[in-house]
Parts: C-alpha cells; structure tokens; sequence
C-alpha cells in the first residue's frame, strides 16, 4: 500500500478512488491525512515557538522582526487548534464532505457527475486504485 503514499491526488480517478470505501483508500486516506496534519502542528510549533522567544526579549530583535512575530505568533497557534480539530473529525464525516467537494469539482466539466455507487459500501473493496497515469510529454 505504500506505493500509493506517491501517488497524486490531481488525477481526478485516483482521487474519486481515494474518496472510496476501499479498506487500502481508507487506510491512505488516514495516512496522507495524519502526515498533513501532523506536518502542520510541526510547523505551527516551530513558528509559534520563535514568535514566543522574540517577544520574551524584544530588545535582541528588530521592530520588523517583532511586527511579524506579533503577527504570526497568534496565527500559527489557530493553525495548531485547527489542525487538531480535524483530526478529531471522524473519518466518514471527513469522507462524505471530500466527495462533496469532489463532485462539485467534476460537475465543471461534467454537469452530471455523481460520486460512483460502486466505490460506496463493502462493494468497494472489489475495485484496486486506478492505474497510474502517464505524466504528459513536453514540448
């Protein structure tokens, strides 16, 4: 199942897939969803972090270095209360609103588009991902 962790999600069948009740989708789905939001409290930290040790001592850093601090300090600190819940979102609330948006994403070009009924359900494990798309040639 690691060989899908490279896989991307700009190919509209391996997304329609990945939205899929599949047990190897379900289980991408919580990896590439728990790597995401996993990098983000990272990050959030990290930045959180500085933003907290230039306001601890203002005078060692300069006015545009406490602007910004002043800024993101407070942003990244919401980013990791987000990222942290949605993670709590269970996995067929997070599922039913990703194929909502997956279908409004494919109505452009197809106006009559309806996420398949065979990728719902226990069917679903009968149907393996898609085969890998073959990047286009350039010029």
């Amino acid at each position: 199942m690691s060989d899908l962790h490279h896989r991307s999600t700009l190919d509209d069948a391996f997304c329609e897939w990945l939205l899929s009740d599949h047990p190897d989708a379900k289980a991408e789905r919580e990896w590439r969803r728990g790597t995401s939001l996993r990098q983000l409290r990272e990050s959030a930290a990290d930045i959180a972090g500085w933003a907290d040790r230039v306001s601890a001592d203002p005078r060692q850093h300069t006015p545009m270095a406490r602007d910004l601090a002043d800024t993101i300090g407070p942003m990244a600190k919401a980013s990791a209360l987000r990222a942290e819940i949605e993670e709590a979102e269970p996995d067929d609330a997070y599922v039913a609103r990703q194929r909502a948006d997956f279908e409004s994403h494919m109505r452009w070009d197809h106006p009559d588009y309806r996420y398949p009924a065979h990728l719902t359900g226990p069917s679903a494990a009968s149907y393996p991902p898609p085969p890998e798309c073959e990047p286009e040639a350039g010029p």
